[in-house]
């Protein structure tokens, strides 16, 4: 299967180095193979740093818990005039309700793949985030739906 877009969304990849099997001897340290050129390798354009500042970082990829601090990733998304970002990971009701509630109030249409989402439901918070979201906007969509 492949992915199809069908509006424009932003994903951010970071290159692996790759190993593949030496024959004879390898390289200390990585377990008898030997390290080589990676064969395929994604171009990374942005890094969003997240998690390395206790009294600043959030659960948004685009404020900061300050709620002024930006990560940059709207002005990115903007410059490039991407107006879709599509939301999937951990947690639907921490990460990823912010993430898209910040992306609809930076003027984002914000679309959750909710079978690629999982939440933690501390005490209804799933079902509180799902209704915050559905009042913003943001669309709820199945992986299916974007697969052709």
């Amino acid at each position: 299967m492949r992915l199809r877009a069908r509006s424009a969304a932003a994903s951010c990849a970071v290159p692996v180095n790759q190993t593949a099997s030496g024959s004879g001897g390898g390289s200390e340290g990585f377990g008898g193979s030997v390290a080589r050129r990676p064969t395929s390798v994604y171009a990374t354009q942005i890094v969003i740093r997240k998690g390395y500042r206790q009294h600043v970082d959030s659960y948004s990829a685009f404020l900061k818990a300050d709620r002024k601090t930006l990560t940059g990733l709207t002005g990115y998304l903007k410059e490039r005039g991407l107006k879709s970002i599509y939301f999937a990971g951990l947690a639907t009701d921490f990460c990823v309700a912010w993430s898209a509630l910040d992306a609809k109030r930076a003027g984002l249409d914000a679309v959750v793949i909710e079978d690629a989402t999982r939440g933690i439901d501390a005490g209804g918070s799933l079902d509180r985030a799902w209704s915050d979201m559905t009042k913003a906007g943001v669309m709820r969509i199945q992986a299916a739906h974007l697969l052709s």
